[in-house]
């Protein structure tokens, strides 16, 4: 007969390693829907497009955001919306927002500035979708196509149908992982990042 010690050890590592099967699952299967969600374009007609912020560069968009500012002409010039939200802060050490260069970006590839929304407050998905929230309540607009990276889809929509905002995901498929490592890494942090904003509320 074994010792109580001895039987609460074993307990203990039976628990311990249930637990880690249970994280394991419900990691994988997060990363499943992420990575689902990240081929699905929900394109239909819309109030506005949103561009969600990426990097600027001394005044100039970073590839990612220059793609996600090229996809969103592309389906404004297809008719999926009249008007077309830009977005995101000021960082670190920089001078201008996210917003104001994308911003400028649409003016110089002839989107009329009249349909531009700037909202350059956000320094993150989270924040970023409350301003425009904020935003699409003064302007009367009601319903989103969300252009971003395809991992990042499933979180923005999630957060943003938190908030009430009617929102579709246009995946930017100029940003997607272009080897099968890359995509396994895009997909596992979006996995933990909406892992730690659905159970952690961060």
């Amino acid at each position: 007969m074994q010792s109580p010690a001895k039987q609460w050890l074993r307990r203990s590592i039976r628990g311990l390693l249930a637990s880690l099967c249970l994280a394991a699952v419900i990691f994988i299967s997060t990363g499943y829907i992420v990575y689902r969600q990240a081929q699905r374009a929900e394109l239909r007609p819309v109030d506005a497009l949103l561009v969600l912020g990426a990097a600027q560069w001394d005044g100039e968009p970073s590839p990612v955001l220059e793609a996600r500012l090229t996809e969103a002409i592309r389906l404004y010039r297809l008719g999926y919306a009249r008007r077309i939200i830009v977005s995101g802060g000021t960082g670190l050490n920089d001078t201008r927002s996210e917003a104001s260069v994308a911003y400028d970006y649409l003016i110089e590839h002839s989107i009329d500035p009249t349909l531009i929304i700037s909202v350059a407050q956000g320094s993150d998905t989270r924040s970023t979708l409350l301003a425009v929230h904020d935003e699409m309540q003064r302007q009367q607009i009601d319903s989103l196509l969300i252009v971003t990276d395809p991992p990042h889809l499933l979180r923005a929509l999630k957060m943003a149908h938190d908030y009430g905002i009617t929102s579709f995901g246009a995946p930017v498929k100029a940003n997607s992982p272009t080897t099968n490592w890359a995509s396994i890494k895009a997909t596992s942090r979006e996995a933990l990042a909406y892992l730690a904003y659905v159970l952690l509320d961060q």
